[in-house]
């Protein structure tokens, strides 16, 4: 515990000349019950009180820079120390022997290392020009005074266990800084993303590390039973994150979630995280590529050896657009209401920089029945005689910049069927979209502007279906591959196959009226077009290899899975919609050998097994004649394939089954004039694939 001078008693003189920084605050009701400060600089004497005396009570002198026990345990023995034995007195410290620097001293109980107050940092006498106290914790807001004003003075906040400029050097970059101009004056500190735990605040001169004055500590919660802290840094990119841990290992990381799923919440795994770096030593920072990710408020768990249980609690952050903030869409449409029902729909995540802190929502103009929260949530039940609804919706963010929204409100009857028509849609997002730039905004934009329901998508691996139903408000369930979302609640999740999904959506509670809805991303390869054309294979080897593939198993597994549905399809429709990554029998026929590389009819598997199986393929409802509507859906974007005409063709699909169901149209189809690769980084359309979009008459 203590230096072999347990023998030193409490009132050793001294000649050295200390001065006393500002004492060490704490967040309010986490207070101790003892206090420490320093009653006389020359000699160094520090006045205690603690409704917690004992004989073995004992204060002992740490490096700043470490040593203390600042968890309550042991780090380093103590420099200096003595006991303090009673309700209230003070002791005096020798600091012969000790070199210039910084000091801490702590108030501890027993022979042990609990606080039984807050440490204060002791100087060594240097000309400190001047001092710092704390304002308040919320908002975190530093005063401070100096002698030596100058405009890039600055005050920076690191963690108490290690980091900061002890020595006037650097030593790791700060959590958060701000200038401080003035020869007094205040700066406040943003606390989104800061986590819990011991800080240290530091006044340093002239964008250097010379410190202006002692340096104060600052507890902003309690870590419990936890051993370190973690923080956001916004002031550096594309997303910072500092640490520290009594806890260090190796195999000690940080993981990025969605802020609503997916993170080990009870310490166990749940979902993959979206990125991920290793955390090594006990103070350190890591920077997580949100490349991937849209903008928004996410959830930092930092966790130990390789696995998911927690070294501090998780942190919530913002991923954030480089973009100026504004609605993503200049128009909407919501799901349906009805007359006489609660209703309601989000907004709030179609903004370029959603969930931060400052943003508001506001109606303009005549409200009527519909009413919105500050945070974007539209809420309201229209009344009699209420008809179709348009509300302009403005944003504003902290820096009162405006931005608005045209949301229509489709409203019904209330005698009448909530949903009589439906939008479905299959969209191969092509790596989530990463491989065009701004890749949310066009997704969103494009999704918004199809008045689509539900959406089947497919290469959507790390969460990009998530992603996007946050932004549109929408319900979603989001597979290792394959997610599926919806305008209208996902009520039940239902068993799938490795490569496909399965959800029950509800459509209309009142009326029971639900549907079914699968999603399917087939094998790649071998690829069925390429061994006809480019190899010149006969039908009956690429038959077979089309077995190879796994698609043939695949979607038999998936039709076998769905015999049960598809034989209450009548009361209940049921779709299949994916990416089977093969043609359709329907397609490659006689009349179409010139598109087809000269082959005639071939009874793909991928699209026989559907249609024995009862589903219809709703393509080919709303257009009948493959030769005047190919349909094709592969590739708007590899037009070449090492210098051969890539075979173009339909491997995209919408099936569906059940009398309900009426085509009213569908659509092969994109957006903008996309690029072909290698040229695509900066198209509209964020996809290699067309999207495949059907209409549907709903009755009954």
């Amino acid at each position: 515990m203590h230096l072999s001078l347990k023998a030193l008693v409490s009132g050793l003189l001294t000649q050295a000349s200390l001065s006393i920084s500002a004492a060490i605050p704490r967040e309010q009701g986490q207070s101790l019950s003892g206090s420490l400060r320093i009653s006389s600089n020359s000699p160094l004497v520090l006045a205690y009180t603690t409704p917690q005396p004992h004989k073995s009570n004992w204060i002992g002198l740490y490096h700043a820079s470490g040593g203390g026990p600042e968890a309550g345990v042991k780090d380093q023995d103590a420099l200096k120390w003595a006991y303090t034995p009673e309700e209230s007195g003070s002791v005096q410290l020798s600091v012969q022997g000790l070199s210039s620097g910084l000091y801490k001293a702590y108030f501890l109980a027993r022979d042990g290392y609990a606080w039984l107050s807050e440490p204060v940092y002791v100087s060594d006498g240097r000309d400190m020009a001047g001092k710092m106290t704390l304002d308040s914790t919320t908002p975190l807001k530093i005063k401070y005074e100096t002698a030596k004003p100058a405009a890039r003075n600055w005050l920076g906040l690191y963690y108490a266990a290690g980091g900061g400029p002890d020595n006037d050097k650097f030593n790791k970059p700060s959590i958060r800084w701000a200038y401080a101009p003035g020869p007094a004056g205040s700066v406040e500190f943003d606390k989104n993303g800061l986590g819990k735990g011991q800080f240290k605040v530091y006044f340093l001169a002239d964008d250097g590390y010379a410190e202006l004055a002692a340096p104060i500590q600052l507890d902003l919660g309690s870590t419990g039973r936890y051993s370190g802290s973690i923080s956001a840094d916004y002031s550096r990119t594309p997303l910072n994150i500092k640490y520290t841990t009594s806890r260090p290992s190796d195999q000690n990381w940080i993981g990025l979630y969605y802020f609503e799923q997916g993170g080990p919440v009870s310490e166990v795994k749940d979902q993959p995280s979206l990125t991920w770096e290793w955390a090594r030593g006990p103070v350190g920072e890591v920077t997580l590529s949100v490349a991937n990710l849209g903008p928004g408020k996410y959830r930092a768990f930092f966790l130990a050896n390789g696995g998911y249980k927690w070294l501090s609690e998780p942190i919530n952050v913002q991923v954030r657009s480089e973009g100026a903030f504004a609605f993503m869409v200049k128009s909407l449409t919501t799901k349906n209401a009805r007359v006489g029902e609660a209703f309601e729909a989000s907004v709030g995540n179609l903004v370029t920089q959603p969930g931060q802190e400052g943003n508001t929502f506001e109606i303009i103009g005549s409200e009527g029945w519909a009413t919105i929260s500050s945070s974007g949530v539209i809420t309201g039940t229209p009344g009699p005689g209420s008809t179709d609804t348009t509300l302009h919706v403005q944003a504003k963010d902290k820096a009162g910049t405006t931005t608005l929204l045209s949301a229509r409100i489709p409203v019904k009857a209330a005698a009448s069927p909530l949903v009589q028509s439906l939008v479905v849609m299959s969209f191969n997002l092509w790596y989530g979209g990463t491989r065009v730039r701004n890749y949310h905004e066009k997704q969103v934009r494009f999704l918004a502007s199809q008045n689509v329901d539900i959406v089947g998508l497919q290469e959507s691996t790390g969460g990009h279906g998530t992603r996007l139903a946050r932004a549109l408000g929408w319900f979603s369930w989001q597979g290792q591959d394959v997610s599926i979302i919806s305008r209208y609640p996902i009520s039940q999740v239902l068993p799938a196959t490795s490569v496909s999904g399965a959800v029950r959506i509800t459509l209309d509670r009142r009326s029971k009226s639900d549907v079914i809805f699968w999603n399917a991303h087939l094998g790649y390869d071998p690829y069925g077009p390429y061994d006809f054309c480019f190899d010149k294979m006969s039908q009956d080897q690429v038959l077979q290899r089309e077995a190879q593939s796994g698609r043939t198993r695949q979607i038999e597994e998936i039709t076998r899975r769905m015999q049960h549905d598809l034989g209450d399809a009548d009361n209940v429709p049921v779709f299949l919609v994916g990416d089977f990554n093969a043609p359709s029998h329907l397609d490659w026929t006689s009349a179409t050998r010139n598109q087809h590389c000269d082959i005639g009819h071939v009874p793909w598997p991928t699209s026989e097994a559907p249609t024995n199986a009862g589903l219809v393929d709703s393509f080919r409802v709303a257009h009948p004649d493959p030769v005047a509507v190919p349909g094709i859906t592969w590739s708007p974007v590899y037009l070449s394939n090492n210098g051969r005409p890539e075979p173009l063709d339909r491997i995209d699909f919408a099936y569906h089954k059940g009398k309900k169901l009426i085509v009213r149209d569908s659509q092969a189809l994109l957006v903008g004039n996309p690029r072909p690769e290698p040229h695509h980084q900066d198209n509209e359309w964020t996809s290699d694939h067309r999207a495949v979009l059907t209409a549907y008459s709903l009755s009954g």
